[in-house]
């Protein structure tokens, strides 16, 4: 694979291909048993513009969309989009008129706001099985029969650990058939499964919540790899030689321990390259690794070219800071893993100086 020079002016920038996401959300279909998708496309689509990315899953036919705000949902409101949309913060009472005036699915985990929600207006509920961060407990009986008093739509929990631990699903699940024995009648929409959990968990629900696995990044060390998504390119702007024992960066930390030539790309912490990756990580050049050295900088990061190049290098060329280049690939998830962190943080950080360029599906 050869990568895209068609941004002839661009320091850097986002390929996004959405055939691939397309493509993911397909197997995440046909692996929850053909469950409705409620993709979640929160934080502006993961980083990748929201409005193009929900336009790319209408081909699959979701039920819906999964955002974390008001403000989000209001967004895909004004933009057009007409299919159920849920927010997934807890809603307060201040927010309800926004919700109603939006037509938005709230989640609620409190009865008294409930009671204040007209009953004729969809809300779905959110049962703590264990994440400890919001819903109802599973063992509160009491708010579980006050919240059955005024049925929801849909009710669902989530899974904590299904990536890493998937031996803590089958607790989850248990916790969560105990809580739905306080309804009356199931509830219509029943939901569990974020991306590994779709995996996880052998039973079907009404939908599903896909997630990161969408977006190229990995569901969890033992599961299907989704097809890669994103790839991120930064040109060469300047190229120096350097003398043995001559320093890079701020700091200079980072000193040649031979004579080499460095490279500075257009790209830095401001357009969501983490500072972490400085000296650990790799970028592809023709198809070849060259380290990342010296200090990241808000707007530059260096790399070492060294030996592994087989041609010159020259200033305008571009270089692989995630994605396919040659007979190589460096993926979301073992760039995160230089940085520290996981493939959902730089997505969502990089920089929106940095333009997205779309395939599409």
């Amino acid at each position: 694979m050869s990568v895209s020079t068609k941004q002839q002016t661009d320091r850097a920038w986002v390929e996004i291909d959405f055939a691939n996401l397309v493509d993911n959300a397909r197997a995440v279909r046909r692996a929850a048993h053909d469950a409705a998708l409620l993709p979640m496309v929160k934080a502006n689509g993961y980083g990748l513009g929201v409005l193009a990315v929900v336009r790319a899953l209408e081909s699959v036919d979701p039920w819906g969309f999964g955002v974390a705000t008001v403000a989000e949902g209001r967004e895909l409101r004004e933009a057009g989009v007409n299919r159920p949309v849920v927010v997934f913060t807890p809603a307060r009472e201040a927010q309800l008129d926004s919700l109603r005036e939006c037509n938005l699915r709230p989640v609620f985990d409190d009865p008294a706001i409930i009671r204040l929600w007209r009953p004729d207006r969809p809300y779905h509920c959110e049962i703590d099985t264990g994440m400890g961060r919001t819903g109802i407990r599973w063992d509160d009986a009491v708010s579980l029969a006050d919240v059955a008093a005024h049925p929801p739509e849909g009710v669902f929990t989530h899974l904590h650990s299904a990536d890493s631990s998937p031996h803590t699903v089958a607790a989850q699940l248990e916790r969560f058939h105990t809580a739905l024995r306080a309804f009356a009648q199931r509830p219509p929409l029943v939901h569990v499964c974020n991306s590994p959990g779709v995996w996880r968990v052998g039973e079907k629900f009404d939908l599903v919540r896909p997630g990161i696995f969408l977006y190229g990044g990995a569901a969890g060390p033992d599961l299907p790899k989704p097809s890669p998504v994103v790839s991120v390119r930064a040109r060469v702007v300047s190229l120096r030689r350097l003398s043995t024992g001559e320093t890079v960066s701020y700091g200079a930390e980072w000193s040649a321990q031979r004579p080499t030539t460095v490279a500075t790309l257009g790209i830095g912490y401001a357009d969501g390259l983490p500072r972490a990756v400085q000296n650990r990580a790799s970028v592809l050049l023709r198809g070849r690794r060259c380290p990342i050295v010296g200090r990241v900088t808000m707007d530059m990061t260096m790399m070492d070219l060294g030996a592994v190049c087989d041609e010159p290098c020259a200033v305008g060329d571009v270089v692989t800071v995630i994605g396919a280049d040659g007979g190589d690939e460096i993926t979301l998830d073992e760039f995160a893993g230089w940085a520290g962190t996981i493939s959902y943080e730089i997505l969502v950080r990089l920089g929106m100086r940095l333009p997205r360029n779309y395939t599409e599906p």
